[in-house]
């Protein structure tokens, strides 16, 4: 019985390689355009927590065998801030990010603009009036992240803050709050779930749905 199940799985992952060329070569890969961390707070989140904030995103639209299933192109960092620079010299009054992803989407061709904002990021320690209490650390952030689906025309914008007023610790630092701020907006955007059904666009799919249509 265990042999069977053995050639079974093996079988199974035989297929699987043999259907992934065949799946990359007739899917339309989705083209995006994520911006690197812009950050309009004050005080500014240092190097090695810009990059955890960035990597979160980076997590959220990991597509696993992307080399081979070439199912998502990432669009280069230097035309999404070209075409950001364009788009803002276009518009006139105050400009709003979330105002900004559906010209940048167009400029750039892209399906999919994902923009990260750390809006508030604030962080002082103050000595206690009580003898009995240590430094009281005051700190305070709030993420954004904005979302733009092309092919929807659809904006998901979603803010996330937090504060902490009490004797010092690790887990009220702004860098924690920040964090956490970031994988709540990753959450309550779906950011995940704007990624493309692998059999998006190939033939099996459309003719799959065609018969299922006339079923």
């Amino acid at each position: 019985m265990r042999n069977i199940i053995t050639r079974s799985c093996i079988a199974m992952l035989l297929l699987l390689i043999l259907a992934v060329p065949a799946l990359a070569a007739e899917r339309q890969p989705q083209r995006i355009a994520q911006f690197p961390l812009v950050i309009e707070s004050w005080q500014q989140p240092d190097a090695s927590v810009q990059d955890q904030l960035e990597r979160k995103i980076d997590r959220a639209l990991h597509v696993p065998l992307n080399d081979t299933l070439k199912a998502v192109t990432y669009i280069p960092e230097k035309d999404c801030l070209a075409a950001w620079d364009e788009v803002e010299g276009d518009m006139t009054g105050k400009v709003r990010i979330k105002d900004m992803a559906k010209p940048i989407a167009e400029k750039l061709q892209a399906d999919l603009v994902v923009i990260p904002v750390v809006a508030a990021y604030e962080q002082h320690t103050t000595m206690s009036w009580y003898w009995d209490r240590g430094m009281i650390l005051h700190s305070r952030a709030e993420v954004q992240l904005i979302v733009y689906d092309r092919a929807q025309d659809k904006l998901v914008h979603k803010k996330a803050s937090d504060f902490f007023d009490d004797e010092y610790s690790s887990s009220g630092t702004a860098s924690y709050l920040a964090l956490n701020c970031m994988d709540r907006v990753i959450r309550d955007a779906d950011l995940h779930g704007f990624l493309w059904p692998l059999d998006r666009g190939s033939a099996a799919a459309d003719s799959a749905k065609k018969t299922a249509a006339k079923s």
